[in-house]
């Protein structure tokens, strides 16, 4: 079993959207793969890399989606992606530096952050957005 698995409770019903989160999920596994199986430094820093490319990514269409239904709560949610994006990138700086930090701790804040961010914050724009489209 996975440590973060997809279920279907966290479809916000939009495929690009849906299939980025499955993708971000997937690099959480990555990470915590990585730090289980003991994996060296660089594989974590590849791990961490790949999840700093994916929620940039994925964070920007998202906004734009958001954009173009005009969500009234774009800026909080932007400010939501914002501190995880600078949590994420601090955690990789600690990496960089040597600096001892809890590998594993970051697996469970990032699978919790995302778990509660998409069941949570992104289905209200799924359902803003569903209503807009009626």
């Amino acid at each position: 079993m996975a440590f973060f698995e997809w279920t279907d409770e966290l479809s916000v019903q939009n495929k690009l959207i849906d299939s980025q989160h499955k993708r971000l999920i997937t690099a959480v596994n990555d990470f915590h793969d990585s730090i289980n199986k003991g994996n060296d430094e660089t594989a974590i820093r590849k791990a961490v890399g790949t999840l700093i490319y994916y929620v940039g990514t994925h964070f920007a269409d998202e906004e734009k989606l958001m954009e173009k239904y005009d969500y009234p709560q774009l800026g909080i949610h932007r400010r939501m992606h914002e501190r995880l994006t600078q949590r994420v990138l601090q955690y990789e700086e600690k990496l960089k530096t040597g600096e001892k930090i809890l590998n594993l701790d970051m697996a469970i804040f990032l699978k919790g952050w995302l778990e509660d961010h998409i069941a949570g914050t992104d289905k209200k724009y799924a359902i803003f957005i569903a209503r807009q489209k009626k």
